[in-house]
């Protein structure tokens, strides 16, 4: 009996290469849709107004959702390549090589244009800064950061976060304000500081310096989150030392340096019902007013 022994078949040529590069395409699809969509979802409406916290955290969240998608398409793309012994065809092998290789030399360029755009933007913050140095009257060392006194005649505060935390306050701000009004401006500026509001502003400055002017995605990212920082310190600063307070500040801001974001701020402080202030990481002050003050206040504080 004679037995009859043909070849082996051939396995069929794996889909692995195929299948990379599919899911490279779907990853890159769904990376821009976030790109495109995002400012259409994510600025309707006022609830960002009402509820800052969430839309921040909705914005940072659809930012690191594209951060993700745009890997995962590279790394599909280097999955393609390793696999290209597994490709139909020399022609489908040479193509996602070439793929691969091009979507490395793309975060190889963002990362290099994010390296050196990032300290340009430090450098520009720490000379703004500067120029109140030989202003500073007095320094006072509070828990997790310095509160910086300095003579100007601009209503001033702002918050430096780094290695060494500032707060600085001008004497302008002090004569303009009462005592609870002062405490209630500096409780937000270390709210800046307490709930890293730094990082967030850098991330978006970068973002917006990445992508396409065309694109709204990162100037709507970057004038958000200027402006919800701003809200959530607001809010957080009210329910440490009482919304009225922080309210009479912004509005007298406002009054003196004709802003009308600050009005708007105060008014909304007013619109909302608060809880009795929690007087939590709620700075305390060792200062008493300057003369000015007093005099303004009828000699009490």
């Amino acid at each position: 009996m004679s037995t009859c022994c043909g070849r082996p078949s051939r396995p069929a040529p794996g889909g692995s290469a195929a299948d990379a590069v599919i899911a490279a395409g779907a990853f890159l699809t769904a990376a821009a849709a976030l790109l495109l969509l995002s400012p259409w979802l994510l600025t309707g409406g006022r609830w960002q107004v009402r509820h800052p916290r969430t839309a921040l955290t909705a914005w940072f969240a659809v930012f690191g959702g594209g951060i993700a998608a745009a890997l995962a398409s590279v790394a599909a793309a280097i999955l393609a390549a390793v696999s290209g012994g597994t490709a139909a065809t020399a022609a489908e092998a040479v193509t996602v090589t070439l793929v691969a290789w091009v979507s490395l030399g793309g975060v190889g360029a963002v990362l290099a244009f994010i390296s050196l755009s990032a300290e340009p933007l430090s450098q520009s913050w720490r000379a703004s800064l500067a120029r109140y140095a030989p202003a500073v009257s007095r320094r006072e060392q509070h828990p997790g950061y310095t509160l910086v006194w300095f003579d100007a005649p601009e209503l001033f505060a702002c918050a430096v976060p780094g290695r060494h935390p500032e707060i600085l306050v001008s004497t302008a701000l002090q004569d303009a304000l009462t005592i609870r009004q002062l405490q209630a401006v500096i409780a937000h500026e270390h709210a800046h500081l307490r709930l890293g509001h730094g990082w967030a502003v850098r991330i978006a400055e970068l973002n917006a310096l990445c992508l396409p002017r065309m694109l709204r995605a990162g100037r709507d990212m970057k004038r958000s989150t200027l402006l919800l920082v701003e809200l959530i310190a607001d809010d957080t600063a009210a329910g440490q030392v009482g919304a009225v307070h922080l309210a009479n500040a912004l509005a007298a801001l406002a009054k003196t340096t004709n802003d009308p974001g600050l009005e708007l701020r105060a008014e909304r402080l007013t619109l909302r019902r608060w809880k009795p202030p929690t007087r939590r990481h709620l700075p305390q002050l060792a200062i008493r007013p300057t003369d000015a003050a007093v005099e303004r206040i009828g000699g009490t504080y």
